[in-house]
C-alpha cells in the first residue's frame, strides 16, 4: 500500500511540475516581439518609402552605430485591410553604409528593394516584400543581436537621434593651379576611390563625387613607394566650372599633359602622393600649371 501511495505522489508531483513548466513557457509568437535590452543602447528605426516616379518601394533600416555582431530584426507590415506580414531581416556583423545627416552626423543605413539590398545584389532568397501590398505602416516587432551588451531603442518619426560621429581618417587633395589654390577633404569612406583597370593596366583616381579625376598611362600594380605614374588626364571642378582635359570626343585630341604622380607612402590601407606638371586642352585658353599637388590618405586601389 505504501508503495502504491509513493507512486501516486510521484506521478502527482510530475504532473504538477509539468503543469507549472507548461504554464510558464511563453507562446512562440509572443517571443518574437523582443526588443533586446543592454548597457550600450543602439537607436534604430525602419521606414518603407516610395520614391516618386519610381518603383518598387524600398525598405530602409537606420541605426546609429557600427558593431561586430549581426542584427536580426522582424519587421511587421501592417496592411490597410488588417493583415500583418512579418518579414525577417538580418544585417551582418560589421555592416557599414554610413550616410550623412548633415555636417558630422551619420547613420548606418541598410536598404532593401525587391530582391536587392545594400549588402548583395541580388541578395540570397529571403521572404520578400510583395510590391502589391497596400501598406498602411510598418513596425519593428523584434530586434536582437548575439552581443548581449547591446540593447536597442526603437525610434519613431518624431524622436531625435543621437547621431553617429565617425572617427575615420580623412582624405585630402590640394594643389595650386595657376593662381588658384584648390583643396578637397572628406572622410576616406566618402572621398572616393582609386581603380586599377586591368584591361588597360592603368589607374583612374575618382574623388569627391567626381570633382577631381586623374587618369594614368599604363603602370604596374600594386602601388609602391617611389613609383611614378604618368598622368595623361586631369579634370577638376572648382568655382562652378570644370578645368583640365577635354572629355572623349573630337576635341579630346587637344589634350596634353606632363603631369607626374609620385607615390610617397603606402600602408596596408592607404597611400600618399605628390603631383605636378602642366595640362593643356581646348577646354580652357591657358595652360594649367599644377604645383604643390598633394594626396593624403587615399584608400588603396581596387582592381576592375
Amino acid at each position: 500500500m505504501k508503495n502504491c501511495l509513493a507512486v501516486v505522489v510521484i506521478l502527482a508531483s510530475l504532473f504538477l511540475v509539468t503543469y507549472i513548466f507548461s504554464s510558464c513557457t511563453k507562446d512562440p509568437d509572443s517571443m518574437v516581439n523582443t526588443i533586446q535590452q543592454g548597457d550600450s543602447v543602439i537607436e534604430i528605426n525602419a521606414i518603407y518609402a516610395h520614391i516618386p516616379d519610381a518603383s518598387p518601394r524600398f525598405l530602409q533600416v537606420r541605426y546609429n552605430n557600427i558593431i561586430s555582431a549581426a542584427i536580426n530584426l522582424t519587421i511587421a507590415f501592417h496592411l490597410r485591410d488588417g493583415q500583418q506580414h512579418n518579414i525577417p531581416i538580418s544585417i551582418p556583423a560589421g555592416y557599414r553604409n554610413l550616410q550623412s545627416w548633415g555636417t558630422d552626423d551619420y547613420l548606418n543605413v541598410w536598404e532593401g528593394n525587391g530582391g536587392y539590398d545594400s549588402i548583395s545584389n541580388p541578395r540570397p532568397p529571403t521572404p520578400e516584400i510583395d510590391a502589391g501590398w497596400d501598406v498602411d505602416f510598418i513596425t519593428i516587432e523584434s530586434v536582437t543581436c548575439s552581443d548581449k551588451k547591446y540593447g536597442f531603442k526603437v525610434l519613431t518619426g518624431t524622436d531625435d537621434w543621437n547621431f553617429y560621429h565617425p572617427k575615420d581618417p580623412k582624405t585630402l587633395i590640394s594643389f595650386i593651379s595657376n593662381a588658384d589654390t584648390i583643396t578637397y577633404s572628406d572622410y576616406d569612406f566618402r572621398a572616393g576611390s582609386t581603380i586599377y583597370r586591368e584591361n588597360l593596366s592603368a589607374y583612374g583616381l575618382y574623388f569627391f563625387s567626381f570633382q577631381f579625376f586623374m587618369g594614368s598611362a599604363p603602370a604596374s600594380y600594386p602601388l609602391q613607394v617611389a613609383q611614378t605614374l604618368d598622368i595623361s588626364h586631369l579634370v577638376y571642378y572648382w568655382n562652378g566650372r570644370n578645368f583640365g582635359s577635354q572629355p572623349d570626343g573630337p576635341e579630346a585630341d587637344s589634350n596634353g599633359s606632363t603631369l607626374k604622380l609620385n607615390i610617397t607612402n603606402v600602408t596596408d590601407k592607404s597611400y600618399d602622393a605628390t603631383f605636378s606638371g602642366k595640362v593643356w586642352s581646348s577646354r580652357q585658353p591657358d595652360t594649367l600649371f599644377i604645383s604643390n599637388g598633394v594626396i593624403k590618405n587615399a584608400r588603396l586601389p581596387v582592381t576592375q
